[in-house]
């Protein structure tokens, strides 16, 4: 009885690993590369988590008012389009590094992502600072998620 319990049990573990193994979302574990981000993407959020010293971060996100539209445009080589908020397109430039993350150069300034997920319709990065001039003293965890 136990045996086949057992039996039962091994196959039931293997066919749902099959199942759900196969239901990841393409993006998510497989390497990034330029075709994967390049084109024109809407600045769907912008949010901070702002940690001074205590273990619950103060969450805030940026109000969003597109003047006349919130965008980052990758063109597939390294060259980029920014525009948040504002009427002015900021250009820059943009590498990947590694498999995970993103280093980004808008307005002389280089920041560096790390992806949170890459997909046909949502582009999450996300990046950490402590020198946000905004909040002095304080570890500055930066999110922005793109859809299209």
């Amino acid at each position: 009885m136990k045996k086949n319990l057992l039996s039962i049990t091994a196959i039931l573990a293997t066919v749902f690993s099959v199942i759900f193994s196969g239901c990841s979302k393409k993006g998510i574990d497989s390497p990034v590369t330029l075709d994967k981000a390049s084109g024109k993407w809407s600045i769907n959020a912008v949010r901070y988590k702002v940690y001074t010293g205590t273990p619950t971060p103060k969450d805030s996100t940026i109000p969003w008012r597109p003047n006349p539209e919130n965008f980052v445009s990758f063109d597939g080589v390294s060259s980029l389009q920014y525009s948040f908020n504002s009427p002015a397109v900021l250009g820059g430039d943009y590498s990947f590094v590694g498999n995970d993350s993103i280093s980004l150069r808008v307005d002389h300034k280089t920041t560096r992502w790390k992806i949170l997920l890459l997909t046909g319709t949502n582009f999450n990065i996300e990046s950490t600072s402590s020198n946000n001039p905004d909040f002095p003293g304080a570890t500055v965890v930066t999110f922005q998620g793109f859809v299209r």
